[in-house]
């Protein structure tokens, strides 16, 4: 017999009450992945969690018969916890993180304590975003609203085997609501929040025929911001846009089926802008102490310097503006039952991605034209009036095609083959600063990069005996890269008497690499719904090239491309459904290392010039445990927890960067006598907490007792400390939270009006998803420079009401 042909082997079956009050226990204890909706049965009928479903091997199962760790938020869950933008999404996942840089295009994506820590659009992300098959080329394309989903898998670990080089480290796929089944139907959503937000959508979805279905969605988005900008009288740090989702499905023969998938969203973000917490007492003056008009008492006038203060002074905004276009070709082809290949399904899915971004800055935090004041060569104010501001444009195009074989789901043996084609491009141009006044760094460039990439890869499921279960993948990848840097002029704050370095153009070339990475696990079923399992997988990301002001540097290009990044990952796990699908308890063991990691840092090099380039540590490690329980104790009350353990560190890297105020920059610098490092090997990854943590309940009103059907939740989720940066600077650190929310709902007995309030961070409880170590610093005449710190406060930092009607008809 097969290893499906079991089921009604004799088991153990637990007592309830023991069942539940050992999960309860693990949920306070040891919570983590997904999150279950308890069905809705009628009086009689078995009270049970729905079923979970994934899709990380690339054809739908069940959660509980996949070896690996997973995640998986369902649109309910979603919807009661108000995502929106994807760090919505990271706060319902322990495994993920986000770090935030000094502008919103260089924010990045952790998994499980590792995600690309740089500020170079050349370096890939280390966790794929992937929307309905269309992958994401930069990460900073995932940092908006999240439109029309319905279902989030976090995959963690190495997902390269599936999906590619960018998810060295894990991958998130979302999946967008489907058509529905029935004749067209609509539904609307409003939001509003006491501080200014809105959300407004609707959606048209169903048959036109029987053979052709569509679903339309739109929406528009905005929340001002939470930092108040005292010069312009405009909020800061917000974010909003408007998305439009369509699909359209044909049905050609029985056979044969066509899905087509346009999409378009605009968004602004205007972050990522600090806000001063603290400076040191006295009268210091910005830039240069010569020039009193820049004194601390006037950049900081009218703002309360105090560890929770909002309020700004810019004179020009901060952000980023992002367009992406994109439309997907799925056609899916069942063999008939006369054909050799009876049961299997022949999967094509095309698509183009176009992405423009320009990320802008206030590049001096203050409102007074500090060029103004700063001197040119003759060592005099330069008297120029124009702002230092950055202005970064970002144009890429991301296109596909993928075949995908597979074998039906039945049978001891299942297994998927596909090839992938994909070309990457990206252009970048660059202006920062002002060219005659050397203090604002000016530069001015422009770059390109492109990569195609062909692969072939494979992923089988064999039940070889009775509980037994093999899983196991293979991919090849053949990347070629070309990259080119025109340097059109850059003037450097350290040049002597304003030097500009003119016109430099440099083409790298073409660079072509074979990679493989692979994965195998085995798994043991205790019975049906209870499995252990261990696995190994191994990730790599391609090679990289410098798309920052440090290529304006001559020496760069000698060190490009940076060595491909690489991965090997080991896991143990337990997954049960237990109490007759009454509860779940998930849990997972791992440990991943990470050779040749792409970071940047700031280099000497032998001639005395210095940049922030890219650079390579030799090892990482990530290593915990992570845990979920969901219980449906009675038919009103269900709870849920999720734990995750992670320690992030540095295992070997010798020539560290050195920050300011470190005592311990001793090590020699290999690549420039007479300079020295700090030996960094030890050190924790940045934005990766030691512990996160979320539990929630969600209780529904008995029938009966309200003339609305009526639900209240609760959900509470914590974190411990994290340092800021990998340079390990100490005044970087942020300490831990928790923050509680509230919710309820009432809904008409058919479902067709649903109204839920809200309110988040019950407690007031005040957070920085981001601060600033030296944020603005003053010169005494005589005497130490006066320093200062800011912060970046979360999105619900501050407690606020939400209000939130849904209609269908």
């Amino acid at each position: 017999m097969t290893g499906k042909q079991w089921q009604a082997a004799p088991r153990h079956r637990p007592t309830p009450i023991a069942t539940a009050a050992a999960l309860l226990m693990l949920g306070i204890a040891a919570p983590g992945q997904a999150q279950q909706a308890a069905q809705t049965p009628a009086a009689g009928e078995q009270l049970k969690l729905e079923t979970v479903v994934v899709s990380a091997n690339r054809r739908i199962e069940k959660l509980e018969d996949v070896p690996q760790s997973i995640t998986v938020l369902g649109e309910e869950y979603m919807q009661r916890n108000n995502v929106r933008e994807f760090n919505d999404i990271v706060n319902l996942s322990p495994a993920l993180s986000i770090s935030v840089g000094t502008q919103v295009g260089t924010n990045s994506i952790n998994m499980r304590g590792i995600g690309t820590t740089s500020n170079n659009l050349g370096i890939e992300g280390d966790i794929a975003v992937i929307i309905d098959d269309l992958p994401y080329a930069q990460p900073q394309q995932a940092f908006k609203d999240q439109a029309d989903v319905a279902r989030v898998e976090v995959l963690k670990g190495p997902q390269s085997t599936m999906f590619g080089k960018s998810a060295i480290a894990g991958a998130v796929v979302m999946t967008t609501k489907p058509i529905g089944a029935g004749p067209m139907k609509t539904n609307v959503s409003l939001f509003k929040s006491s501080d200014d937000e809105y959300r407004a959508s609707a959606a048209l979805s169903g048959r036109l025929s029987d053979d052709v279905a569509m679903r339309l969605f739109a929406s528009k988005t905005n929340f001002p911001g939470l930092l108040n900008n005292l010069t312009t009288g405009r909020k800061q740090n917000g974010s909003g846009g408007k998305s439009f989702v369509t699909k359209f499905m044909w049905k050609v023969n029985n056979d044969l089926d066509v899905m087509i998938t346009p999409q378009y969203d605009h968004s602004l973000s205007t972050g990522n802008t600090a806000a001063i917490t603290s400076i040191d007492p006295g009268v210091g003056y910005l830039y240069n102490k010569n020039y009193t008009a820049l004194s601390n008492t006037e950049v900081l006038r009218g703002i309360n310097v105090s560890p929770f203060n909002r309020d700004i002074r810019n004179d020009s905004p901060t952000g980023l503006e992002s367009t992406n276009r994109g439309i997907g070709v799925r056609i899916n082809y069942q063999f008939q039952d006369s054909s050799p290949l009876r049961g299997h399904a022949l999967t094509s899915i095309s698509s183009v991605v176009k992405n423009l971004s320009n990320d802008f800055r206030d590049n001096d935090n203050i409102d007074l034209i500090s060029t103004f004041y700063q001197v040119n060569h003759q060592g005099k104010p330069s008297g120029i009036a124009d702002p230092p501001e950055i202005n970064g444009t970002s144009d890429s195009k991301t296109s596909t095609q993928e075949f995908r074989l597979t074998s039906p789901d039945e049978g001891a043996l299942r297994y998927l083959v596909g090839i992938w084609i994909a070309r990457n491009s990206l252009d970048r141009g660059y202006y920062r600063g002002n060219p005659f006044v050397k203090e604002t760094n000016f530069t001015n460039y422009e770059t390109t990069s492109s990569n195609l990439n062909r692969a072939i890869y494979t992923n089988g499921t064999w039940d070889f005996a009775p509980r037994n279960t093999l899983t196991a993948g293979l991919r090849v990848n053949r990347e070629s890269n070309n990259y080119t840097f025109h340097t059109i002029d850059s003037l450097s704050s350290s040049a002597p008497n304003n030097v500009h370095t003119g016109e430099n153009f440099y083409r790298a070339p073409q660079h072509d690499e074979t990679g493989v990475t692979g994965k195998l696990a085995y798994s043991y079923h205790f019975t049906p719904d209870v499995m252990a399992y261990g696995s190994a997988a191994t990730g790599r990301k391609g090679v990289a090239y410098d798309m920052t002001s440090g290529a304006n540097n001559v020496n760069v290009f000698k060190r490009l491309p940076l060595a491909a990044e690489t991965a090997e990952s080991f896991e143990l796990g337990f997954k049960a459904n237990l109490w007759n699908n009454r509860a779940t308890f998930n849990a997972a063991a791992f440990r991943t290392r990470f050779h040749d990691y792409q970071t940047s840092a700031t280099e000497r090099f032998s001639d005395g010039s210095q940049a922030s380039v890219l650079y390579s540590i030799p090892a990482l490690q990530t290593k915990g445990f992570e845990a979920d329980t969901t219980v449906l104790l009675t038919r009103e009350l269900q709870l849920n927890a999720s734990l995750a353990f992670t320690r992030a560190t540095i295992l070997n890297w010798t020539q560290g960067p050195c920050y300011s105020g470190a005592k311990d920059c001793t090590v020699p610098n290999e690549l420039v006598p007479g300079a020295f490092l700090r030996d960094a090997s030890g050190g924790t990854m940045p934005n990766a907490p030691k512990w996160k943590l979320s539990m929630g309940a969600d209780y529904r009103v008995p029938q009966g007792w309200l003339p609305f059907k009526t639900s209240f939740n609760v959900q509470w989720r914590t974190q411990s400390r994290v340092q800021g940066a990998i340079s390990q600077d100490p005044s970087l650190n942020r300490p831990g939270y928790g923050i509680v929310d509230l919710g309820a709902s009432m809904s008409d007995d058919k479902g067709k009006y649903k109204l839920s309030i809200g309110l988040k961070n019950v407690a007031d409880h005040h957070y920085a998803s981001g601060n600033v170590g030296s944020f603005l610093n003053f010169k005494r005449a005589s005497g130490p420079d006066i320093k200062s710190l800011g912060w970046q406060p979360a999105r619900d930092a501050f407690r606020y009401a939400t209000i939130r009607l849904d209609a269908a008809f």
